[in-house]
């Protein structure tokens, strides 16, 4: 009987560990699960979470470069039209997510509420992000038109896609 009673106690002592591994075998296999390239929509599409208009505005400097800034983005365009981009990315949840940023720009007001879009998107290579990461989003590029129309840009707008586990 004492030798039951031991087993049992064991067995009692041993679950805690199993079930802690199969919880992070689960969270593990949901993550590489959202990891899958058309996991973003039902058509396997990226959905694009956030959007933000920035003007272009004179750098300090003296090379010519305008700017375009945000709490989290920032980024220039030279005079010879090649760009830079910065932009912090947060994940909020703890299954895995693909997110791409893209830049695409055009003339429009002082606000940039009234654009005419000049170029298409021009988007970076997408990054998996997991668990509630944050992770900086970077590239650059070149726009491929006339310097007389480069001088006319006036606006950015700074695109954040998504797909997976999106928050």
């Amino acid at each position: 009987m004492s030798n039951a009673r031991g087993s049992a106690r064991r067995a009692r002592q041993a679950a805690p560990a199993v079930i802690g591994a199969a919880v992070v075998v689960a969270v593990l296999a949901g993550c590489a699960a959202q990891e899958a390239p058309d996991s973003g929509s039902a058509a396997g599409e990226p959905r694009v979470v956030r959007q933000l208009d920035r003007p272009l505005l004179p750098d300090a400097g003296d090379g010519g470069e305008r700017v375009f800034r945000d709490s989290l983005v920032r980024g220039t365009l030279s005079p010879s039209g090649r760009w830079q981009v910065r932009a912090e990315v947060t994940h909020p949840r703890l299954r895995c997510a693909s997110y791409q940023l893209g830049l695409r720009f055009g003339s429009g007001d002082t606000g940039c509420k009234d654009v005419h879009w000049q170029t298409g998107v021009e988007l970076l290579p997408s990054r998996s992000q997991c668990n509630g990461a944050t992770l900086v989003h970077a590239g650059a590029g070149a726009v491929g038109m006339p310097l007389r129309q480069l001088g006319a840009l006036s606006c950015v707008r700074v695109i954040l896609r998504c797909s997976g586990a999106c928050g």
